[in-house]
């Protein structure tokens, strides 16, 4: 129930960011009365049914909202960064009114390939976005740029104490982690230090 709840959240979440950032779009000088057909650019790291689920959420909340003024464009990068920051500039040189990322390298090469075009991006399946982009956030979680989006950070105090529930007489705790990816390492350091205390 709370997975459905918060992804009914992260949906409708995803159509204000997006009604903002056309609304912004179509203030810069697009005179077209009314008969724009948005492309929005989706572009996704790897087929996983979370994310799949990210996406489809995203495309039925935008098309809802926009009906045959949008055309989703979605494009699966399978699991290559490098295909991310293609997907990416295609988007860019195509001139894409925005670009949904899913998940953090999907969004590190959106970022790269739109800092001269400024192109909005949403993006989501992030744990931490000033990690992800190497940029101070302040704490409002504004991040400055043309980026927004939701997080998926789970609760890490409430999964250290479920993990002291479940095994009381554990003394080591091995976390796996994937050293290339900066949000992987945030989330392992995070527990590291809520487990010490423990």
């Amino acid at each position: 129930m709370k997975k459905i709840i918060k992804r009914t959240a992260c949906v409708a979440l995803s159509v204000l960011m997006i009604g903002g950032a056309f609304a912004g779009c179509s203030t810069q000088g697009d005179n077209n009365d009314g008969n724009k057909v948005y492309k929005v650019g989706v572009c996704q790291l790897v087929q996983h049914a979370a994310l799949d689920k990210a996406t489809e959420g995203f495309e039925a909340a935008i098309e809802e909202k926009l009906g045959d003024k949008v055309e989703v464009d979605v494009q699966n990068a399978s699991g290559d960064t490098a295909n991310c920051t293609t997907i990416a500039n295609k988007f860019v040189s195509s001139g894409y009114d925005l670009i949904m990322a899913v998940a953090t390298p999907a969004l590190q090469a959106c970022t790269t390939a739109t800092a001269a075009s400024q192109t909005p991006i949403v993006a989501t399946a992030v744990t931490n976005f000033g990690t992800a982009l190497d940029i101070d956030m302040p704490a409002d979680g504004a991040t400055g740029i043309n980026v927004t989006g939701t997080t998926d950070l789970a609760p890490l105090d409430k999964q250290a104490e479920q993990l002291a529930t479940l095994f009381p007489e554990a003394k080591k705790v091995g976390i796996l982690y994937c050293s290339a990816e900066a949000n992987s390492k945030l989330q392992a350091d995070e527990m590291t230090s809520i487990m010490s205390k423990m």
